[in-house]
């Protein structure tokens, strides 16, 4: 079992619900958000010396759901302060960026953190279509052209051209090129069971990487089942190691102590930053021809029904191991995210939440645990 520390660099400092999408930029305080990236730096490294296998950092565009419009310039930073632990983009919206300048960051990024890297590459969220003025129904299209042309700039050592449906280059030659052969490890969503198959296709990772609607995790189970399939048929047998699935986590004392910090954190992620986020998703999202599906939190679940239904690992270390084999047994997966940085939560209660993880939680599947 490997596990990711994810962050997603929420901005915990709304004093309501936008009332239209994008998120206007009246409340944004650049001392604020200074002081926000180097907490949350601080917290990604300090991850490794918790134990974490992986650090995450997510990518958003003109809202405060995540103040990360280009999470490698977080994880350059954090490549330098850390020595083994890996760095995971997730992830990448490749139907909205130039790949080749996706292929150029990354490929520097492993060379700095001596080959490190897990590239996750996403669709997006719908809005940001809308934002950067590309159709969705292209959203398909253009990601499958992108991770081709980003596979072959970093593995082709001679200059190439390339003319497809939506990009074309006339001469490509990467440098720097990536230190891990043939290339950095690829992640891709789970989020449907499509996406899955295409993961398979390219042998490829797959993560879900929130938990939206009640029945999320019967949906990765679906996606999960999916991928393994179409590997097969393909002759592979992918590690659990292949599946990752985020959960908002908060590890404390007691049950009640994790409950009464995770909940007022979950209530502003849910109602304050992501209300007008998705009511923009499901509108694009339901254009045709559009982007299709997108999972989004209708009518969001109380902490009550996430801790019941396994979205979130909240409680004790005792708790939070049984609430990982429960995952575990579920969907297979083998690599936990945990989202401790939830919402407005306060630096101080991450940490703690971390500690806790590194005390309580980590030796229990460490090699030789029994776990």
């Amino acid at each position: 079992m490997k596990f990711c520390f994810f962050n997603p660099i929420p901005w915990p400092a709304l004093s309501k619900r936008p009332d239209r999408w994008p998120f206007p930029s009246d409340e944004f305080d650049p001392k604020r958000c200074e002081r926000l990236y180097s907490e949350c730096i601080d917290q990604l490294v300090f991850a490794e010396e918790c134990g974490f296998d992986w650090i995450g950092v997510g990518e958003d565009h003109m809202t405060a759901y995540g103040v990360v419009p280009n999470p490698l310039l977080i994880l350059s930073v954090v490549a330098q302060r850390t020595k083994k632990v890996r760095l995971a983009v997730l992830g990448a919206p490749l139907p909205l960026l130039n790949p080749i300048r996706v292929a150029e960051e990354l490929a520097m990024v492993d060379v700095l953190s001596g080959g490190r890297v897990v590239a996750g590459f996403i669709r997006g969220v719908p809005q940001n279509y809308a934002a950067y003025h590309v159709p969705p129904a292209e959203s398909r299209g253009r990601f499958a052209e992108a991770d081709a042309l980003i596979r072959k700039a970093w593995t082709e050592p001679d200059i190439f051209a390339w003319k497809g449906e939506f990009y074309d280059f006339p001469t490509v030659s990467l440098w720097p090129r990536p230190v891990q052969q043939p290339h950095p490890t690829v992640l891709y969503s789970a989020n449907s069971e499509t996406s899955a198959v295409f993961a398979a296709e390219r042998q490829a990772l797959i993560g879900a990487i929130h938990l939206y609607s009640r029945d999320a995790m019967d949906a990765v189970g679906r996606s999960a089942e999916a991928y393994r399939a179409r590997a097969a048929e393909l002759g592979n047998t992918p590690a659990p190691e292949h599946l990752l699935v985020g959960f908002s986590t908060c590890i404390a004392e007691t049950d009640a102590q994790a409950q009464d910090t995770l909940g007022p954190a979950l209530d502003y992620q849910y109602n304050v930053l992501s209300g007008t986020y998705n009511a923009e998703k499901r509108r694009i999202a339901a254009q045709e021809p559009g982007y299709g599906f997108s999972p989004v939190e209708e009518h969001p679940p109380t902490l009550e029904e996430r801790i019941e239904r396994g979205m979130v690992l909240c409680g004790s270390p005792k708790t939070v191991i049984e609430q990982i084999h429960a995952a575990r047994e579920r969907v297979g997966l083998g690599v936990i995210s945990m989202h401790m940085q939830v919402g407005n939560m306060a630096n101080d209660a991450v940490l703690n939440s971390m500690r806790w993880f590194n005390k309580g939680v980590r030796g229990a599947f460490d090699a030789g645990a029994g776990a």
